[in-house]
C-alpha cells in the first residue's frame, strides 16, 4: 500500500516546480492586482501586502472613477474595433492565402516565404517599420499615392470620410450614429496584420496537409468547380484550425499594446489608445 502511495505521489513531485512558477509568476501577480485595485496607491508609492500600514481602502471607488471616465471608454471603443476587425480580417485573408498556396502547387514556396518571413520580426519592429512607411514626407505609401496625384486626396461618402496622405493622424473616420470610428486605427492595425498573417497561413497550411486528397478528387470528378471544393470540403475540415486562429487573434486584439505605442503612442490626442495603455503615459 506504501508502495502504491508513492507511485501515485511521483508525478505530482515532477509537477511542483511547474506548479510552484506559475504560482509566483502568474497566480500571485494577479491576485495581488485584484487585491490592490481595492486600495488607494500610487505609482510612487505602491500598494504592499505586507505594509498595512500604508493601506487606504477605497472599496469600488477605483472601479466607479474608471467606468465615469471618458477615456476609458474611449479605449473601450477603440479596443473593440481592434476585437472585431483584427481578427475576422486576419484570419479570413490567411486562409484565403492558405487555400491559393494548396491550390497553386508550384509557387507554394514563394507564397509561404512571402507571409512568413514577417514573423521573424517582432511586433515592435513591425510597428516602427510601418511609422516610416506612413510618414507624409519620406514614406513609401506617401510617395506611392504622390506618384498617382492622390496625396491629399478627400473622400466623402455619406458616413465616411477619407482623407489619404496623414496616415497616423487626420486620415479621416466613420460615423455609425452612435460613435465616431478614428480610420487612423485601421492604419494601426495594418502592421499587425502584416506581421501575423503568417501564423494564420501556417496553421491553416498544415490543417491542409491532413486532408483527404481522395475525398477532393471525388468532388472534382462529380463536376465540383474550385469555388465549391473550397467552400463544401475544404472550409469544413479546417475548422477546428479556424477556431484556433481566431482564439489567437482574438487574444491579440484584447492586449494589444506595442504597435499601437510604437506607431503612434496611443494619438493622435486619444484617437487609437487602447485599454492596454495606461492613461498617464499615452499621447493624449
Amino acid at each position: 500500500m506504501q508502495q502504491a502511495g508513492r507511485a501515485r505521489a511521483v508525478p505530482y513531485l515532477f509537477l511542483l516546480p511547474a506548479l510552484a512558477a506559475f504560482a509566483l509568476f502568474y497566480l500571485w501577480p494577479a491576485l495581488n492586482t485584484i487585491l490592490s485595485s481595492f486600495f488607494r496607491w500610487s505609482v510612487l508609492s505602491p500598494w504592499t501586502v505586507v505594509d498595512p500600514g500604508r493601506w487606504q481602502f477605497v472599496g469600488l471607488g477605483n472601479y466607479l472613477e474608471v467606468l465615469g471616465d471618458g477615456r476609458f471608454w474611449n479605449a473601450v471603443r477603440n479596443t473593440l474595433i481592434w476585437l472585431v476587425i483584427f481578427p475576422i480580417v486576419t484570419t479570413a485573408f490567411s486562409l484565403a492565402v492558405a487555400v491559393l498556396v494548396w491550390e497553386t502547387a508550384r509557387a507554394a514556396r514563394i507564397f509561404r516565404t512571402v507571409f512568413v518571413l514577417p514573423m521573424t520580426v517582432s511586433l515592435t519592429a513591425a510597428g516602427v517599420l510601418w511609422a516610416l512607411v506612413y510618414n507624409p514626407d519620406f514614406g513609401a505609401l506617401s510617395a506611392a499615392i504622390g506618384v498617382v496625384g492622390l496625396d491629399g486626396a478627400r473622400l466623402d461618402l455619406g458616413p465616411l470620410h477619407l482623407r489619404l496622405g496623414e496616415w497616423l493622424s487626420d486620415v479621416g473616420s466613420l460615423s455609425l450614429g452612435i460613435t465616431q470610428i478614428p480610420l487612423v486605427n485601421l492604419t494601426v492595425i495594418a502592421p499587425a496584420f502584416w506581421a501575423l498573417t503568417g501564423f494564420g497561413v501556417i496553421s491553416f497550411t498544415a490543417g491542409l496537409t491532413a486532408l483527404n486528397p481522395e475525398l477532393v478528387e471525388a468532388a472534382r470528378v462529380e463536376g465540383a468547380n474550385a469555388f465549391q471544393v473550397v467552400r463544401h470540403i475544404v472550409v469544413p475540415s479546417l475548422r477546428p484550425a479556424m477556431v484556433i486562429v481566431a482564439v489567437v487573434f482574438v487574444i491579440y486584439a484584447l492586449r494589444t499594446f506595442d504597435v499601437v505605442w510604437v506607431t503612434t503612442n496611443g494619438g493622435p490626442g486619444t484617437d487609437t489608445e487602447v485599454v492596454a495603455i495606461p492613461p498617464c503615459c499615452s499621447a493624449g
